[in-house]
This record gives C-alpha cells, structure tokens and sequence, in this order.
C-alpha cells in the first residue's frame, strides 16, 4: 500500500470522507469555504482516491484547533491517521518561534479519545481544564 500524502483536496472528496464515517455532509459551498479557510490541510491518497484527511486552523499566536481528522474505516489501524495527525502538528510547530508553545485542541469523535491520548492530548474536565463545549447551530 503506497499513500501520497497532498495539501489539497476538494469539497466533493471532503464530503465523501465524511459520509465514510457516517458524519453530516455538507453543503457544496460549506464544504468549500472551509477548506479554503483551512491554515494546514493533509490528505491522503492510495491510487489518488481521497483516503484520509486532517486540518488545522491556527491563529499563529498560541492556539491550533485540529479538526476533520478522518480515515476510511477500512483504511483505519493502518497508521494513517497516526502520520495525518503527526505532521499536521508538525507543520503547525514550524510556524511557531524558539521557545514558544502552541496550545493544541481537538474534540475527539466518540470512542476515539484512546488514538488522541497517544499523542500526549488529555481529557476534560481534569485537574486544570473544565469539560470541552460545543454547540452547532443552523442559520434561517
């Protein structure tokens, strides 16, 4: 199995990564805009079929939100995601200054909090930090 591993991809194949896991899809335009917004993106490909993915948006201040981390489920345990994850953080450490730290977050698709902790990411609430929050809203 030989991935490539690229800085792009399209809405149509974010959608179709989406739907593999069972997430919502997205509108076309919504899909789109947020690529497009995206500071770091990954996607991996066997074949150039969109396998796998990952993205961060970063301020490049302090703070990186890692988000859409997806791997077709029968792409999964292969170490995919483990290389998405790893060089997204990678990428993001670059842009930072000597010295500096960058605080990562993520909320964990349920029953995947286990992949996240090897990476060295806590769960909340704990002794410093409350519960994670979040909250989707649909415009009229």
């Amino acid at each position: 199995m030989k991935i490539d591993y690229t800085e792009t991809m399209t809405g149509e194949e974010y959608n179709e990564l989406r739907e593999s896991v069972d997430w919502k899809l997205l509108s076309q335009g919504q899909a789109e805009r947020g690529l497009e917004h995206t500071t770091f993106l990954l996607a991996a490909r066997e074949n150039n079929r969109i396998i796998g993915m990952g993205r961060v948006l970063f301020d490049f201040g302090y703070t990186a939100y890692i988000g859409d981390v997806i791997v077709r489920p029968e792409y999964q345990g292969k170490g995919i995601g483990t290389q998405i994850v790893t060089r997204l953080m990678e990428k993001t450490m670059n842009a930072a200054e000597g010295g500096e730290r960058i605080m990562f977050i993520l909320g964990a698709a349920k029953g995947k909090e286990a992949f996240y902790k090897r990476f060295g990411f806590k769960e909340r609430p704990n002794d410093f930090s409350g519960s994670g929050m979040t909250m989707w809203k649909a415009k009229e």
